[in-house]
């Protein structure tokens, strides 16, 4: 039998055994409440699928940091800030239940600029607007708390006053990071 023959027919058993499998959960728990895409708190961005059955639910009380170091398009909202956008929506409503979460985001090496000001923004990448300051503004309304490093702004010419107003200067990523651990804080990078 030819390799690429083989590999059809191995694909295929794989799905024809796996296929009851996801559709009991994985584990024989029943098929999903709801499998269509939600926006529990933030809309439009950071689709979950509620897994009311699924193991290791969302728990209360749970800090997550988020380290952000991507940068991306300037032209484009920064993938990274989907990300948070999800992590909001797991906790309100992907789950069982929602869950109260507090998370936090430094923003330092090539995401430092995504939290520019509009006008700020645009003069240092030649663009029209700062395309991530929408969903930045309702992360900040959802009760995320946003910082930049101080240092990384400073050294890619920008001013602390160049800075969304919902978002707060740290000294540095260093200083944020290790407080925030310090108070307990879950460590998630998102990095290149």
């Amino acid at each position: 039998m030819k390799r690429t023959t083989l590999l059809i027919l191995t694909v295929a058993l794989s799905l024809m055994i796996a296929e009851p499998l996801l559709a009991q959960g994985g584990s024989g728990q029943g098929k999903l409440v709801n499998a269509a895409p939600t926006y529990p708190t933030i809309k439009g961005h950071g689709s979950v699928v509620r897994l009311p059955q699924a193991a290791h639910q969302p728990r209360s009380g749970t800090k997550l940091l988020v380290d952000v170091t991507r940068g991306g398009d300037p032209g484009k909202l920064n993938a990274a800030i989907e990300k948070v956008a999800k992590y909001v929506n797991i906790y309100a409503g992907a789950g069982a239940e929602p869950a109260e979460v507090q998370i936090a985001v430094v923003f330092h090496g090539d995401a430092t600029l995504t939290v520019l000001n509009s006008d700020a923004y645009a003069t240092n990448f030649e663009v029209k607007s700062n395309p991530n300051l929408d969903l930045l503004h309702r992360l900040h309304e959802s009760g995320v708390e946003l910082y930049v490093c101080g240092q990384s702004l400073i050294s890619k010419g920008s001013d602390p006053r160049d800075v969304a107003v919902f978002v707060d200067t740290a000294v540095s990523a260093l200083t944020a990071v290790v407080n925030l651990q310090a108070d307990g804080y879950a460590y998630l990078p998102l990095g290149n």
